[in-house]
């Protein structure tokens, strides 16, 4: 639902340019080159998943995995590397709120995030 959000607000490149002290590094954004193809894809393959995929992605083994990249239309490596951002932005967020802010603004990654990020991520219909 909330990769669909995105999109319905220009994208993630437009979202980013909205957000305070985001300005700064937008010459960066602009050479990352935000594919909004990608959301789409990872959107498809997120809404393959069961909720109790979506709840604890580590259910996620080879002959699921295999389903998901089936039912989204991408191939298993996609699966794979959405699983791997997901587990690292995880870890990332974890090691910020322990530095109990001082760096990033948490405010921005919302408050009162569970500490699994599982409640947060994308659920769809």
């Amino acid at each position: 639902m909330q990769l669909a959000q995105i999109s319905k607000m220009g994208g993630m490149g437009k979202l980013m340019g909205l957000m305070p002290g985001v300005g700064k590094i937008k010459k960066q954004m602009a050479e990352a080159d935000l594919d909004e193809n990608l959301i789409k894809r990872q959107q498809a393959i997120i809404s393959s998943m069961t909720p109790a995929e979506r709840q604890k992605p580590e259910l996620l083994k080879a002959s699921r995995k295999k389903r998901v990249a089936t039912g989204s239309g991408t191939a298993v490596s996609d699966v794979n590397r959405l699983l791997k951002q997901f587990k690292d932005m995880n870890r990332m967020l974890k090691r910020v709120g322990k530095m109990g802010g001082k760096g990033l603004p948490i405010d921005l990654l919302g408050q009162g995030m569970p500490s699994g990020m599982h409640a947060n991520f994308p659920k769809f219909p």
